[in-house]
């Protein structure tokens, strides 16, 4: 890559990061490409040629995020319920104020929408990869039945409940994730 080519390149990645920011705080009506241009230390025309609309740039920031999420929960050991479940959380302590200002706008903003079946479609990949030992061999209602238990148990909203709602700290709700978890695999085992 040449240098011409690594500055477009620094540039859009700058665009990105002030749309994220911005995104992260404000309710999409709120996000001027002004403001990102501003953020990004370029100017609107730059914005736009890159970009052409906030639609756009949403969904390509939306989506240089989620791949960044992605990445950042990878769990080596799949067995190891404190290690899958501290990488969960650190994620979440990452993106927990832009996954809340999303979730409370999906519901009116058709783009948010899909970015959050698409957020959860990636989750449900993470817990059959990481709990793939307990879903091995099932039949299709049972492997359903665990994967959503599970699911539901390393969500985002658990927790956002102990985080931010009952003012947890992260270590606690870290243990209280892993309590769950291994509450749920304690019933999987018990029904073998």
């Amino acid at each position: 890559m040449g240098a011409r080519a690594e500055a477009a390149e620094r540039t859009l990645d700058r665009i990105h990061e002030a749309a994220t920011a911005l995104f992260r705080t404000r309710p999409f009506a709120e996000v001027t490409l002004q403001a990102v241009a501003e953020g990004a230390g370029v100017t609107l025309q730059t914005v736009l040629r890159r970009c052409g609309s906030k639609e756009r740039l949403f969904q390509e920031a939306s989506s240089r995020f989620a791949a960044q999420v992605e990445r950042s929960r990878k769990v080596a050991a799949t067995d190891d319920v404190a290690g899958a479940v501290g990488t969960l959380v650190a994620s979440y302590e990452a993106m927990g104020d832009l996954a809340w200002n999303g979730l409370v706008q999906e519901d009116h903003q058709p783009l948010i929408r899909a970015r959050y079946v698409e957020a959860r479609a990636m989750h449900r990949r993470w817990v059959e990869a990481t709990f793939g030992s307990v879903l091995a061999g099932l039949r299709r209602a049972e492997r359903e039945r665990r994967v959503l238990l599970l699911f539901g148990t390393t969500d985002f909203y658990l927790w956002k409940l102990y985080r931010r709602d009952l003012g947890l700290g992260r270590r606690a709700t870290t243990a209280r994730l892993v309590d769950h978890v291994e509450a749920v695999l304690a019933t999987f085992r018990s029904a073998n």
